[in-house]
């Protein structure tokens, strides 16, 4: 999940939003400690585990994910230094996957997949189309394999942010402590602005899930990166996204449970200069045999909409 905005249209690529179906006390920017971001709920227990683990994306035909975003955001705008503007935004909405059909998994163990995504709610103004989901009333049907890899995201062009690889995933067995990393570019679908994510991803340790038979082990995953301008632009525009945050990937189903990211991103240019503190929790809520039960903080706070003109 990574965070950037442009010409005031926030743009939102989430790690696992397109199959997970796939906030901040303050700071809600990185200064947030990345141990603070901790899903407290019911079930969740420290577990041991010395061998090296694989990590895949997995689905069942017929099986429906629902999962829960929210989104929160503050964006000031300067000029000489001199706060002119401050907005608070808020979006919450939901989205559904639905699994179509499950292809035989090839030699090396790797399956693809066909899924259905919707959203079924949504509250708040922001197009979901930068946030590589789709509109309510939408489908959008998406081929990937079990490594993230997408080969079909609807009708929209495969230089776009629909063809990012959805989870960071290491293509061999990792260890607690080992680290991989992620890099991916695309253009935005309206102004054609050529976007890079540098993304490195630590295996923290591991968690059970649940209680009972349907419990899992999920792997805590430490996430971190930026989003930078590609080409001319990133000469003539001074411009970065940093973000951190953490996943807690259920391994035997194969799919997010939990996510939270904060970021913080700078648009400078000339006398004028923007800055976005952001956040984005993202919750399964169905199956509730794979959702975390009676989930605490840390989460989202409620922002009031409001528009703030400050006078020098």
């Amino acid at each position: 999940m990574r965070t950037r905005s442009f010409n005031h249209q926030t743009v939102l690529f989430l790690v696992g939003c397109l199959f997970v179906n796939g906030c901040a006390h303050k700071p809600i920017g990185p200064g947030a400690t990345l141990e603070a971001m901790r899903p407290i709920a019911d079930g969740l227990k420290p577990v041991e585990i010395k061998e090296p683990v694989t990590l895949r994306l997995k689905a069942e035909k017929g099986r429906s994910e629902k999962v829960a975003y929210t989104h929160r955001s503050v964006s000031k705008s300067f000029e000489e230094n001199q706060l002119r503007h401050q907005k608070e935004d808020a979006l919450e909405f939901i989205s559904q996957a639905e699994t179509l059909r499950v292809d035989p998994a090839a030699a090396n163990g790797v399956a693809k997949f066909t899924q259905s995504l919707s959203v079924v709610k949504k509250d708040g103004n922001a197009d979901l189309h930068d946030f590589a989901m789709p509109e309510v009333g939408e489908k959008l049907e998406v081929t990937a394999d079990s490594t993230g890899t997408i080969f079909k995201s609807g009708d929209y062009p495969t230089n776009s942010i629909f063809y990012v690889a959805p989870m960071s995933l290491p293509e061999k067995p990792i260890a607690v402590g080992d680290t991989w990393t992620m890099q991916a570019s695309w253009l935005s679908l309206d102004d054609m602005v050529p976007y890079q994510l540098d993304m490195v991803s630590i295996l923290k340790g591991f968690w059970t899930c649940g209680d009972g038979p349907t419990a899992d082990t999920c792997a805590d995953i430490e996430i971190s990166g930026q989003v930078t301008f590609q080409g001319p632009l990133s000469q003539a525009l001074n411009f970065k996204s940093n973000w951190q945050g953490r996943t807690y990937f259920a391994m035997n189903a194969g799919t997010v449970v939990w996510s939270r990211v904060n970021s913080e991103e700078r648009l400078v240019s000339e006398r004028l200069r923007r800055d976005v503190d952001s956040c984005l929790e993202a919750v399964l809520m169905e199956p509730k045999t794979l959702a975390l039960q009676n989930l605490k903080g840390p989460r989202c706070e409620p922002v009031v909409k409001a528009d703030t003109v400050v006078s020098p």
